[in-house]
């Protein structure tokens, strides 16, 4: 998608592809491929091995797989030399970095050359492009939008290029909510396509894509499906489904669509006889087959696939960014079932050829859980060190400069490390009594986690409005940790731990049905979890009313606003069933 491809600012976090460096008449011939939809666009060439070429990197195009689209432009351009459209399509999957802007005009310049004897469209679509090539997605964006503009007012029947002119224009959305520059308008044209052309793959992955952060992602559940079906064997695309699928509560379904991204990948690799390394998919896809286990409270298959993730990465000689990922999702399982010790105990040795920002991660990380530990054992003095070294280190990272190159990013990981610092300060303030410092603390990390780059590394400490509702169950705000803890369930409709939540806020408040409506949606979420989980008992306890008590979940820095003397851990220490 050219959203992706034709990106202004260079993203921190790169999936290195194979040949990346790779001259295009350099590069290995390719495979044609089943399984990656069907999308025709008719060029003017008098090979059908040209056309095929052709098609497949159209499809691959639409699906987000710039590599492999690559590959198939480079393949047609060597079945019929004079095919413009296959030197617009390598100028495109060029993408719009500094790096490569040689290569890109020197593509874009051979299409302008060759046009001439090709139709009025094909003229069209490459002299748009080459408004990008020329100026870059930044500058060139008007120019570009309008000669699409007018490309698809002459051929209205042509689905390919309002599904590029919508995969260009898809700018997510804002921190507050609010819909980038030019979403609404693609999401117009991809409501259209979706009646228009319903089984064309590249149409459902940009749907997926345009709702998967938006405030109502449902909307692309049946497109998830669809495009399972339609392009089985592109990894990226499924890794798209997967991701929705589990954003809207469908973890079984996930699940199953996530396992078939790692298998497709694995199926790519051995085809092409390529290393581990290279699969696009698999290893954000294994991190997300963590994280949903860990939802579902399968704390020994969240392991599980986070062991698999760093053997995968090790066993592929993996560089110090993707082993320091693989070591983040061992610790995020850990963090997630409170074992705070064993997430400090995570291995993340670096190379001696690590970044500065590799090991600035590695380090944030390193501290983040140490204070963590730190706070269970009561060393609040050696808990505020902790907060200052993080402190110390994010002012360093913010001031350097940005990365140019495939390096990750100074200034994304000074970010997370900002928010790990306020996150875990403000534990230590509730640890300490402060109250009103902590709700303020906490809420800038709130804040701060909205702003995280989606292109940088993710965050590795807790979720700040977890903690929020958590320290608002007890300070006799009830009503407000309600209401939070719904927004989060309706983020996220599948994590047990939030549904969980929400049900423990509901007995501090007093909402005896809406409790038991909540315990019962968290035992549904979590009918496969490990079967020792204390949670379990508690809410069949309280569903079953037996007369028990019924403990709320509390952080160790939580549980020690009783020895501070606050009135309202007294009042909503137990809840009788």
């Amino acid at each position: 998608m050219l959203a992706r491809l034709l990106r202004a600012d260079e993203p921190s976090v790169h999936a290195r592809a194979p040949w990346e460096d790779v001259a295009d008449d350099a590069l290995p011939t390719p495979l044609l491929r089943e399984g990656l939809g069907h999308a025709h666009l008719g060029v003017t060439t008098t090979r059908p091995q040209a056309q095929a070429w052709f098609d497949q990197g159209l499809r691959l195009l639409h699906l987000g797989w710039g590599g492999e689209a690559r590959r198939a432009f480079a393949q047609a351009t060597r079945e019929d030399s004079s095919l413009a459209m296959a030197w617009w399509g390598l100028a495109l999957t060029r993408g719009s970095g500094a790096r490569f802007a040689t290569a890109r005009a020197e593509a874009m310049s051979r299409a302008l050359a060759l046009s001439e004897g090709t139709t009025d469209r094909e003229q069209r679509y490459i002299v748009a492009g080459s408004l990008l090539a020329e100026k870059g997605p930044a500058n060139g964006r008007n120019a570009f939008v309008r000669d699409m503009e007018c490309l698809i007012d002459r051929y209205p029947e042509d689905g390919d290029a309002r599904l590029l002119l919508a995969g260009f224009l898809l700018d997510g959305y804002e921190p507050d909510g609010r819909p980038g520059q030019g979403q609404p308008y693609a999401q117009a044209l991809l409501r259209e396509l979706l009646r228009s052309h319903p089984d064309h793959a590249g149409v459902h992955h940009a749907w997926v894509q345009a709702m998967l952060n938006s405030g109502r992602p449902e909307a692309a559940r049946d497109s998830a499906h669809r495009l399972v079906a339609l392009a089985p064997r592109a990894g990226p695309a499924l890794l798209s489904a997967g991701r929705l699928l589990q954003r809207v509560g469908l973890v079984a379904e996930a699940r199953r669509v996530l396992e078939a991204t790692v298998a497709a990948d694995d199926a790519y690799l051995a085809e092409e006889g390529l290393h581990t390394a290279d699969a696009p998919s698999a290893e954000a896809a294994m991190r997300l087959l963590s994280q949903g286990c860990a939802e579902a409270g399968q704390y020994g298959e969240s392991q599980a696939w986070a062991r698999r993730l760093r053997q995968r990465v090790e066993g592929a000689g993996g560089d110090d960014q993707a082993l320091l990922f693989a070591a983040a999702t061992m610790v995020s399982a850990h963090l997630r079932f409170g074992f705070w010790r064993a997430a400090a105990d995570v291995p993340m040795e670096l190379s001696d050829t690590a970044s500065p920002a590799e090991r600035a991660l590695r380090d944030g990380m390193r501290q983040y859980t140490r204070g963590l530990s730190l706070l269970e054992a009561a060393r609040l003095g050696e808990v505020e060190r902790v907060c200052n070294s993080l402190d110390a280190q994010h002012a360093l990272l913010a001031e350097a400069r940005r990365s140019e190159d495939l390096a990750l990013c100074p200034r994304d990981v000074a970010r997370v490390v900002e928010v790990a610092a306020h996150e875990l300060r403000g534990a230590l303030e509730v640890r300490r009594g402060e109250v009103g410092r902590a709700e303020a603390t906490l809420t800038r990390a709130w804040r701060l986690e909205r702003r995280l780059r989606a292109a940088g590394p993710a965050a590795f400490s807790r979720p700040a409005r977890e903690a929020l509702v958590r320290l608002r169950l007890r300070t006799e705000r009830e009503d407000k940790a309600v209401g939070l803890a719904k927004t989060l369930v309706a983020e996220r409709p599948g994590c047990g731990h939030l549904r969980l939540l929400s049900a423990e806020s509901q007995v501090a408040l007093g909402a005896w049905s809406s409790a038991v409506e909540d315990f019962a949606a968290f035992l549904d979420c979590w009918r496969d979890a490990d079967p020792h989980q204390p949670e379990l008992r508690r809410a069949r306890a309280f569903i079953a009313g037996r007369g028990r008590l019924l403990r709320l979940v509390r952080p160790p820095e939580l549980l020690a606003l009783r020895e501070t003397g606050a009135p309202a851990l007294a009042a909503h220490g137990t809840v009788s069933c």
